[in-house]
């Protein structure tokens, strides 16, 4: 969802999109789902509030999902990380992490 837009965006304009304005994307909340209640994208990373049909003590919660990148390198590949999970050695993280879900409840990856 959105990382291949926003992977280009920062090869074209090495930076990552400020917000859903700066990469095209709808508002927050007009990015819905079964799971999600809004998307929000700032300084290149993810969040994602959840709503709608997850259990209820999640209802309202974040998952970040942030780039990875490795600094003043345009063209090296850009990954991407979830949750909590740690930021690898020689790379950077974009935006801030905003995951407020208990770690019990994220998917292992994300912990």
């Amino acid at each position: 969802m959105y990382q291949l837009e926003i992977e280009d965006y920062y090869r074209k304009n090495k930076e990552f999109p400020a917000d859903n304005t700066a990469l095209g994307m709808p508002n927050p909340e007009s990015i819905i789902g079964n799971y999600l209640a809004a998307v929000y994208l700032d300084s290149g990373a993810l969040h994602l509030q959840l709503g709608n049909k997850v259990r209820p003590q999640l209802k309202g919660k974040i998952i970040s999902i942030r780039p990875v990148f490795v600094p003043d390198i345009y063209n090296a590949p850009v990954s991407w990380i979830c949750g909590n999970d740690g930021v690898p050695e020689n790379v950077a993280a974009a935006g801030d992490n905003r995951t407020n879900v208990e770690a019990l409840s994220l998917p292992n990856s994300c912990r």
